[in-house]
């Protein structure tokens, strides 16, 4: 069903315009409630207002052409002087003729047809009818004209015009895309500081992390981190800022999980025999070498058979997970209980998981595949196929509270 007939290409959608889509996503940014702001996760934020001001370019597939429709019609040839017609004929010259609508199909944005790119034809061209996925213009001509190769030609060269404008206009469009996603992020991180600033909270503000002097390991040391700042206090108000591992804590953990993953690598004969608990019961020996806690002198903690985590206020803020892979659905169920065990603002994991078998590459693309598949999957912050990978989730339940998971998988001897 026809849409819309327009005379393409002539800036009559102003809304559109490369600056103005830009604008508005920027006002629309500004003006959000600092309670929405705060209680929304930063990634489907970005993810949001960066799929807005993008857009999606056009594609017109020039040789697919085809007639989608014939008539005959009756046509005035009052213009052709060789008729006897001209500009000063004040008579109509009447023929039988026949009308083709010629359409082309395309992809993208329909919007872009009513935009001028940068370089355009000052000739002009064909008024267009469009529809969801096609375009289509209009051919007449006189039944007895004795050059069908010319008309042939005229349609040829309206096709040729609409395609070599869309080509100009998807640069503009590709310009476009490469810089106003960056703006959109620069003012959308302005206004995530603004808030925060609004209900006195102070952002990334940390659990207390107190390093050992001497780490009690027999890892390679870590050079050591200076202590987090202290936990943030309640400010007033519906959004409550809530303890977060600091992103360089965090860092320095996976480090430590690493080196302790690499011992074990190393020394197959001392860790052949040892199940998920013993492996778990080492990393904790490592982590609490590098850190004490305030009161009972051990940061990391268990609860259960498999977890390695940090609490604060009998809630957890960072879990790590050793598990032997077992396929897709044990993994799968590894990420259930991980999401199951999460429940601060920003909480940061890892699962370790350890490899017996061969092939360690297509182990990691699996696990790779489930991470993406599943519906909590927001973005990849990282995925090295040669090291770790890591992700942002954000459960259905639990929205605007971003989990980040590393993925660590190691081969250890059978």
């Amino acid at each position: 069903m026809y849409r819309l007939c327009i005379r393409p290409f002539e800036d009559g959608d102003a809304d559109l315009t490369f600056q103005n889509r830009t604008k508005q996503t920027i006002r629309e940014i500004e003006a959000l409630e600092n309670e929405y702001v705060l209680n929304a996760s930063p990634v489907e934020l970005e993810q949001y207002y960066v799929s807005k001001v993008k857009i999606t370019p056009l594609t017109l597939y020039a040789k697919k052409h085809y007639i989608d429709k014939q008539e005959g019609i009756q046509l005035d040839v009052s213009h052709d002087f060789r008729r006897g017609g001209g500009v000063f004929g004040n008579q109509p010259i009447v023929v039988k003729g026949t009308s083709l609508d010629i359409a082309i199909p395309f992809t993208g944005d329909p919007a872009l047809w009513r935009l001028r790119p940068s370089t355009y034809s000052i000739s002009g061209y064909p008024k267009l009818v469009i529809r969801d996925d096609v375009v289509v213009f209009e051919c007449q001509f006189p039944d007895d004209s004795p050059e069908p190769e010319r008309r042939k030609a005229e349609i040829e060269g309206d096709v040729k015009s609409l395609n070599d404008a869309v080509a100009n206009l998807a640069s503009d469009v590709e310009s476009h895309n490469r810089t106003a996603p960056q703006e959109v992020i620069d003012v959308l991180k302005r206004k995530i500081t603004k808030a925060k600033n609004v209900v006195n909270a102070v952002a990334n503000l940390g659990i207390p992390f107190h390093p050992k002097a001497e780490p009690e390991t027999f890892v390679t040391p870590i050079k050591r981190r200076k202590s987090p700042v202290s936990r943030p206090s309640v400010p007033k108000g519906r959004y409550t800022p809530e303890p977060i591992i600091e992103q360089e804590v965090y860092e320095h953990i996976l480090g430590v999980l690493k080196s302790m993953a690499l011992v074990i690598e190393r020394n197959p004969n001392t860790f052949a025999s040892l199940d998920e608990e013993a492996i778990r019961t080492h990393y904790l020996i490592q982590l609490n070498g590098h850190y004490e806690g305030t009161a009972t002198g051990e940061t990391f903690n268990t609860d259960g058979k498999t977890d390695i985590l940090v609490r604060v206020e009998n809630r957890n803020v960072f879990i790590a997970e050793c598990k032997f892979w077992d396929g897709p659905k044990s993994f799968s169920d590894a990420i259930d209980q991980l999401l199951g065990y999460l429940s601060w603002r920003d909480s940061k994991c890892a699962l370790l998981i350890f490899n017996k078998r061969r092939n360690s590459l297509a182990v990691r693309e699996k696990m790779h595949d489930s991470m993406v598949a599943r519906a909590e999957h927001r973005k990849i912050l990282a995925h090295d196929y040669n090291g770790y990978c890591r992700y942002v989730f954000v459960k259905p339940s639990d929205p605007g509270r971003e989990i980040q998971i590393t993925t660590m998988l190691f081969d250890v001897p059978s």
